[in-house]
């Protein structure tokens, strides 16, 4: 396949570094007009000709308000599109980019990698066993100074309400947000319960840790369950799990990327324009 890749900052190298090892990419073409590293893949310094690669997919791993703009100059060229998230600013820029993915035919898988965490996919096979009473999440770090365009709202919490909606496959009925501001103009520090048609759920999201926690503790009516997102780590009733998976969640995201360009846009797992639109509309309010 050949993979062309969008951006080239932190996230960007990270999406690299996975293509490279995936022995279903043969080509990689990348575009950014801003970084001035040295790649061995093609190198575009001109959008178009980027565009005219005749490439299987794309990958946008740009600045979030960006998003949308570069979308609708890729739509049109290319038919399978993974945009990493936030998708987009807003809900607006959400269903416009919905509307612009319909009338060009394009498929499109949203970078939500939290759902190929390979404690999170063991997990899920676990819980078929169970069924969940609630579940509470604690995802705390430092304070990103990469970001400059969105708060801890849309870096962080968007992966964890998404995680709620993937965990129990149930819509959220209800939802309070609390946040508070210690640094610029973007919240940083934010509290979320939500109420589901038969679960409770808690987020705790903050920029001003000292230390990355990444945890999410679920009460079922048979087990407690521990999940190390950060070590890839599921506990049952205080016993670790092995994992049923190995690959990186940014690979075994990529992975399904190639599923949905292969299969007709049929994909297990990865996100959609619709997961997202969902998440936005808890954050919005909507």
């Amino acid at each position: 396949m050949k993979i062309g890749l969008i951006g080239l900052g932190k996230m960007g190298k990270n999406h690299l570094r996975e293509l490279e090892r995936n022995l279903k990419v043969k080509e990689i073409h990348l575009y950014d007009p801003f970084c001035k590293d040295k790649f061995k893949h093609f190198f575009h310094k001109n959008f178009d000709d980027f565009l005219a690669q005749n490439l299987d997919g794309a990958i946008i791993a740009t600045p979030t308000h960006t998003h949308l703009d570069i979308a609708l100059k890729v739509f049109p060229k290319i038919k399978n599109v993974l945009i990493e998230k936030p998708l987009a600013l807003n809900v607006d820029e959400i269903l416009i980019l919905e509307q612009k993915a319909r009338e060009n035919k394009v498929r499109v898988g949203v970078g939500f990698c939290e759902r190929f965490n390979p404690a999170i996919l063991t997990f899920k096979e676990k819980l078929l066993e169970d069924e969940i009473i609630s579940i509470d999440i604690q995802r705390i770090s430092p304070y990103p100074q990469r970001i400059n365009d969105v708060g801890v709202l849309s870096d962080l919490s968007v992966h964890d309400i998404d995680l709620v909606r993937f965990l129990s496959q149930e819509q959220i009925l209800k939802a309070n947000i609390y946040k508070s501001f210690h640094h610029d103009k973007f919240e940083d520090e934010v509290m979320i319960s939500l109420k589901l048609e038969n679960i409770l759920a808690s987020i705790h999201d903050s920029w001003n840790g000292q230390c990355i926690i990444r945890k999410i503790t679920l009460l079922g009516k048979k087990h407690t369950y521990e999940l190390d997102l950060k070590n890839f780590e599921l506990f049952i009733n205080m016993q670790k799990i092995p994992n049923l998976y190995e690959n990186s969640p940014l690979y075994a995201e990529h992975e399904a990327f190639f599923e949905l360009l292969q299969n007709n846009g049929v994909c297990k797992n990865l996100a959609s324009i619709e997961d997202a639109l969902r998440v936005q509309e808890i954050l919005e309010g909507v």
